[in-house]
């Protein structure tokens, strides 16, 4: 919530008290325990809903960025032994398709990390049986791909995060008018009839009514 709305919570949760403390002067009015019914799930769905709005989405960026850092470096040894049996072989060209720096894979756009590293892994899978001299493994392989697909369902999850966050706000704004809505329209034209007959309830609800600053 941001500085406006805790005013509002703050006044919807003094208003909801002050009914709480006088129970019995308004529950035998069929009305009224409608709208109290209808102002207390409001303020028990609003309570939920600014949870929702939280778009801290740190913890995912630095997960992200850890997986990432943990599939370069995978990624980057399969390459050096991929380079290391070229080298043996004179095969300059393999040696080309299999080279691979940690830099590059961290720097690079998101995107791009799974179409500089999946060729690699392709090229290690169809020389296992070459590189087992240089103790490359199959589980090496495949421990290096689920790593990448780690990585590609992190992909996007901060932005989510703050769609989502965003889409909460909107929702915690709607709920907020419906509060007000209620209370001006109903419950505020309810409680006149106590202005008169239990001034204490009337001048405490009007108290609790007051936005404060």
């Amino acid at each position: 919530m941001n500085q406006d709305q805790n005013k509002h919570m703050r006044m919807y949760l003094a208003t909801q008290t002050a009914l709480d403390n006088h129970t019995p002067r308004w529950n035998t009015i069929p009305v009224m325990v409608t709208v109290k019914n209808e102002l207390d799930e409001l303020i028990q769905r609003i309570q939920e809903k600014n949870e929702e709005t939280d778009a801290n989405s740190k913890g995912t960026t630095e997960q992200k960025e850890t997986v990432r850092r943990g599939v370069a470096e995978k990624a980057v040894s399969i390459s050096g032994i991929l380079q290391a049996y070229a080298a043996f072989n004179d095969d300059k060209v393999l040696a080309g398709q299999a080279k691979l720096i940690k830099s590059d894979l961290l720097t690079c756009r998101e995107t791009d990390v799974e179409a500089a590293i999946r060729p690699v892994l392709t090229l290690a899978r169809n020389l296992l049986t070459e590189l087992a001299d240089f103790m490359l493994t199959e589980a090496m392989v495949v421990e290096t791909e689920t790593s990448l697909d780690s990585f590609k369902a992190l992909i996007g999850q901060p932005r989510t995060i703050r769609n989502q966050a965003f889409s909460a706000m909107s929702m915690l704004e709607e709920m907020m008018d419906q509060v007000d809505a209620l209370l001006k329209q109903k419950m505020d034209k309810l409680m006149i009839r106590f202005e008169f007959t239990d001034q204490p309830f009337f001048e405490e609800y009007t108290r609790a009514r007051v936005i404060v600053d």
